[in-house]
């Protein structure tokens, strides 16, 4: 199919508003539970209502917004049933993803994990220690799942980490300093055993570490004002 040049720019501009928002829903720059008003929207990306609606409704489709007739648009809540969900999920998915990348990632790439030994390089000293480790966090499993060679098994599992961004953001606001150089310790010692190719090894940890993760997050969602 050949496209004009007006048709080509209005995909583009469609996807960039998903992609703008999605990024803020789940950096939770738009809170969960909040509303979104399609009309401000349209205004700041200066285009009409349509193609900010067709973002908005490619994110119900992913369980990042709830369409309420008559009432509008409004951010999804972040649910402990559904973080329940998604855990279970990613025990299963990154265990799996970590033992094709034990086996078949080039040593380079493997070599290259030691970046993430530490935190550092991951935002610019006016960033906030939590945002901070958001962004590391995400970018260590985000890295692991994008060397798996299985292209179904990497696209789902980098789709089910950047869904985590909320969830760790909820989490790591009431995360002490000692609390997050243990998360970071955990990461190295998942970079131990994928360097020396112990797939199972690495899934083990990779397990133990979602376990964890997700004792504190359902913690922090049993406590947080925001989760209804």
């Amino acid at each position: 199919m050949i496209y004009q040049m007006n048709e080509i720019s209005t995909q583009l501009m469609r996807l960039d508003i998903y992609a703008v928002l999605r990024r803020e829903i789940l950096g939770c720059a738009i809170p969960p539970g909040a509303e979104i008003r399609d009309a401000e929207i349209a205004e700041r990306f200066s285009v009409s209502r349509s193609p900010v609606r067709d973002a908005l409704l490619r994110l119900e489709a992913e369980g990042l917004v709830v369409i309420n007739p008559r009432k509008g648009y409004r951010a999804a809540p972040i649910s402990i049933a559904d973080a329940r969900d998604l855990f279970e999920f990613r025990a299963i998915l990154e265990p799996a993803c970590a033992a094709s990348v034990a086996a078949e990632a080039g040593d380079d790439s493997l070599s290259a994990l030691d970046r993430f030994r530490r935190m550092e390089g991951f935002a610019s000293a006016e960033t906030a220690p939590a945002t901070a480790f958001v962004e590391y966090n995400r970018e260590f499993h985000l890295t692991i799942a994008r060397l798996c060679g299985n292209r179904r098994l990497r696209e789902a599992t980098i789709d089910l980490i950047e869904q985590f961004d909320r969830l760790v953001t909820v989490s790591v606001n009431s995360e002490s300093r000692e609390s997050r150089d243990a998360l970071i310790a955990e990461h190295c010692d998942i970079i131990d055993a994928l360097q020396a190719r112990d797939g199972k090894l690495a899934g083990r940890i990779l397990a133990r570490h979602a376990g964890r993760a997700r004792k504190r997050v359902l913690t922090a969602l049993s406590q947080s004002p925001i989760v209804p």
